[in-house]
């Protein structure tokens, strides 16, 4: 007797914001046009199963994505930092509580000294439980359409550029790191998308911590990535404030680069590889 082949495990999260965008298209008051409507129901096409992130090893990313790990220190932002240590088991909720007080010390911090503020009104606006998907990709020589949600999502810019800079940030229960394929799949499905649109100016990082210990993670635009390792106890909440600081501040001044591309939704892809569906802000 055949087995019967169990349906491909999609996150709930992204299964509800799924489900929400195919109302939007299906009862929007203008008509959707028929390219896009069939771009967005062939994500969850029987023909291409399905990959969580969290599924994914470091290798296995690094070759579905075609990314590489950088030769050396190539960003000044890694000369002061040491390689992360081993802590002990904690809970994944607590570990959410001092990212949280992270965020909103860091962006009233920064606040309060102007350098927010900008010209063009670029803000930076902050997501929970961000839906990703991006396809096809090969894991294990087999095509898949790689889906997944990130728990917290930085995005720099107005409406038209809103994810062409971006921080994704993961947490973990303490001590309890896995590896890091699942970072790195996330941030490799925003440059996919972003290549695929043929921006020629984008910036991603990734930063993955247990709320004691995080690893700052930084891809750039010739697909390789490096990380570095800051610690609480041994380097101090101010080091960690500080790193996380930096890379707002570098996001949101590429944001406001005058040498930023215009996005618009005719452009060509630059790839074959067409997306089962992008990256989600």
């Amino acid at each position: 007797m055949a087995r019967t082949k169990k349906p491909p495990r999609i996150p709930q999260d992204f299964r509800a914001w799924y489900d929400r965008l195919l109302h939007m298209v299906h009862h929007s008051e203008s008509e959707t046009p028929a390219p896009i409507v069939t771009h967005i129901e062939q994500l969850f096409s029987p023909g291409l199963p399905h990959l969580n992130p969290s599924d994914m090893t470091l290798t296995g990313t690094e070759k579905a994505f075609n990314i590489k790990e950088a030769d050396g220190y190539q960003n000044p932002w890694l000369h002061k930092y040491d390689e992360l240590t081993e802590l002990s088991v904690f809970s994944e909720a607590k570990s959410r509580c001092p990212v949280d007080a992270l965020i909103v010390a860091v962006y009233r911090s920064l606040s309060d000294q102007g350098l927010l503020q900008n010209p063009a009104g670029i803000r930076v606006t902050l997501a929970l439980k961000s839906p990703f998907a991006w396809g096809p990709v090969l894991h294990q020589n087999v095509p898949h359409t790689c889906i997944g949600t990130a728990d917290y999502s930085l995005l720099f810019g107005e409406k038209d550029h809103m994810a062409c800079h971006m921080v994704i940030i993961e947490t973990k229960r303490r001590g309890c790191f896995p590896d890091q394929g699942q970072i790195l799949a996330y941030m490799a499905m925003v440059q996919a998308s972003r290549r695929s649109r043929r921006q020629t100016n984008w910036t991603v990082w990734g930063i993955l911590t247990d709320g004691w210990a995080f690893q700052f993670y930084q891809l750039n635009m010739e697909g390789e990535w490096s990380v570095l390792s800051l610690q609480a106890k041994r380097d101090g909440w101010q080091a960690i404030a500080s790193m996380f600081g930096s890379i707002v501040l570098h996001a949101q001044q590429a944001c406001n680069s005058p040498l930023r591309p215009n996005l618009s939704s005719n452009q060509a892809p630059s790839s074959k590889r067409q997306p089962a569906a992008s990256v989600a802000p």
